[in-house]
């Protein structure tokens, strides 16, 4: 064969044989991409058209006992801005600055930028009419915490606040920017009035606007919303216990069902509206409440510690009954309105004193006196073992955010290891003086084991009542006797309570003024009532509110007020025949 010919015959050989290769390479590629990851490319494809969209699911209500809402949501509007490229981005950032009057701030980490929350119907309507057809925003509808009284229920439902990316351990279901009850109620069943959030899938341009809201719907997944809770409190005399603290004085008011501790009223005043730490534009608001000096957002009724006075006379009285060492005929030297021990002078309230009293009428006048000389018989160590019992210097044992301090019940041993032991710490201690530290919710439980028969029960806010505990070695006896001096301080000619009576309802009760750190006397008034069948307990401190008799037994007769209208109301309805009921919403 020619050689010439040879070669040209080689050459087509090789072209062909490269043709070839190159043709299977493209062949092998084409199969790579259509055939081994086309479900890959094609999703990809899809993700580009199909966009998630979260469902944020409602937050369970807030109830009180009667179902008034005390916690709810309401609908907000957000505007939202899909990141493109930056110049597009910064001129629809710029145009949306521009109707709404101000700078706006943002992260532009994210893939969907959050540009302003909780905006007015105003900005709704130019986003919608003007600025979404050229622009990447859109109106974003999510539900927003409202709590429609306000700082009525403040410290007992608490507040929400914005979770931020270094709280992000809470759960799988959160995200920057989330809401989550941070104080009270809102923190503590968080989990169950959160829900679950839901997806759903949107057909979405080049663009990221939305063309098509549910092209999928079998793969949608509606939001589950959280659950409800109601509470024990009653509203009603929640309200009429706020009302009835002075407008100037700080303080607290409690009431306790003696029989089951369910919480019908945790008042703390001042209080502050929850609402501000919701609301995106309430910012100077939030660091006014942290620094006013008035302290709103402490919760008093579980964290404020304070002297109890004598309202923590029967302390003193019980361990003595019990130990045999007075009963209701003893008596101790005449009150001369003062008493001397080595060169310290004990004084009594009254200046003229009050003369020669059994343990009743001491309870009645609340002659300090009188109980000096029981202490001197009783000693630290009973007095301190029956404050125990009765639940003082300890926790209560209530599930509420935050914590409540454990209060402070001193004994021999405290003072040995400060500044050594003396008799006269006792006789401060026991009217209620000295380093003795408690939260009003401890004197409440305290209260209700005297009425309800010698239990110390559980304050709860929220469904079955804890199991109460017997109180050991305090008999039915002493028990009555603690009553009968009680209900003396209400209803006797010389008691320090009298301003507490309501015609119609037997009291017991008891006035307290306590010397408080930098301030005016502290006044305190307890009660229960009825007094024969006791069914509610009612403690109110007023900070620098000075005689207890005379400025916290108002208080307290104001909610045993509201309680027995209340109850009125409830017979008259059970006693209404089938189908007629009360007019108004309120119970």
């Amino acid at each position: 064969m020619d050689p010439e010919a040879l070669e040209g015959f080689f050459r087509r050989t090789r072209l062909m044989v490269l043709v070839a290769v190159l043709f299977a390479i493209l062949l092998l590629r084409l199969f790579h991409l259509q055939i081994l990851e086309g479900a890959g490319f094609a999703q990809a494809a899809e993700d580009n058209r199909i966009a998630r969209k979260r469902l944020k699911a409602p937050r369970g209500l807030i109830l009180d006992r009667d179902g008034e809402i005390l916690a709810r949501d309401r609908a907000s509007y957000g505007i939202l801005l899909t990141r493109g490229r930056r110049a597009v981005d910064s001129m629809a950032v710029a145009a949306l600055e521009e109707a709404v009057g101000h700078p706006l701030r943002y992260d532009r980490g994210q893939r969907t930028l959050r540009l302003k929350r909780d905006v007015d119907f105003r900005t709704v309507a130019i986003v919608e009419e003007r600025l979404s057809e050229d622009w990447a925003l859109q109106v974003q509808i999510e539900p927003q915490r409202l709590y429609p009284h306000g700082p009525l229920t403040a410290h007992v439902v608490g507040y929400m606040g914005e979770l931020q990316e270094s709280e992000l351990g809470g759960g799988p279901h959160y995200a920057a920017g989330d809401y989550v009850g941070k104080t009270g109620l809102e923190r503590d069943f968080e989990a169950s009035l959160r829900g679950l959030d839901g997806v759903a899938y949107v057909e979405v341009d080049a663009e990221q606007r939305t063309q098509n809201e549910h092209p999928f719907p079998d793969r949608d997944r509606p939001a589950r919303p959280g659950g409800s809770l109601r509470l024990t409190v009653d509203l009603d005399l929640h309200r009429a216990a706020v009302e009835a603290m002075p407008d100037s004085l700080a303080g607290s008011v409690v009431v306790l069902d003696v029989r089951t501790g369910a919480v019908r009223a945790l008042v703390s005043y001042p209080s502050f509206d929850p609402n501000a730490f919701v609301s995106f534009g309430a910012q100077a608001e939030r660091v006014r409440l942290m620094r006013d000096p008035s302290r709103p957002l402490l919760n008093r009724a579980i964290r404020g510690r304070y002297p109890p006075g004598s309202t923590l006379k029967m302390v003193a009285a019980a361990a003595a009954l019990e130990r045999g060492l007075t009963d209701t005929l003893s008596t101790f030297p005449r009150c001369y309105g003062s008493m001397s021990m080595g060169n310290v002078v004990f004084r009594c309230a009254s200046r003229r004193g009050h003369g020669e009293l059994g343990l009743l009428e001491a309870m009645e006048t609340s002659c300090n006196i009188y109980f000096y000389h029981l202490a001197q018989l009783l000693g630290i160590e009973a007095w301190h073992d029956y404050g125990r019992r009765l639940g003082l210097g300890s926790p209560t044992g209530i599930d509420l955010n935050p914590g409540e301090v454990s209060g402070q019940l001193p004994d021999r041993q405290f003072y040995a290891d400060r500044q050594g032991w003396a008799l006269g710490y006792l006789m401060n201690l026991v009217i209620g003086q000295g380093e003795t530290l408690v939260t009003p919710l401890q004197v409440a439980r305290y209260v209700a084991a005297i009425a309800n028969g010698g239990y110390l029960v559980t304050p709860h806010l929220h469904g079955r009542p804890p199991p109460a505990q017997r109180i050991e070695d305090l008999s039915a006896s002493t028990l009555g006797i603690v009553r009968r001096a009680m209900h003396r301080v209400v209803h006797g000619d010389r008691g320090t309570g009298r301003r507490a009576r309501i015609e119609g309802l037997e009291i017991a009760g008891k006035s307290g003024t306590a010397q408080g750190p930098n301030r005016d006397d502290d006044a305190w008034f307890v009660a229960f009532a009825p007094y024969h069948r006791p069914e509610i307990a009612v403690v109110a401190v007023v900070e620098g509110g000075g005689g207890g008799g005379a400025v916290a037994a108002p208080v307290v007769r104001a909610v045993l007020e509201a309680w027995l209208a209340d109850r009125v109301d409830e017979r008259s309805m059970a006693a209404a025949p089938a189908g007629a009921g009360r007019g108004g919403g309120g119970a």
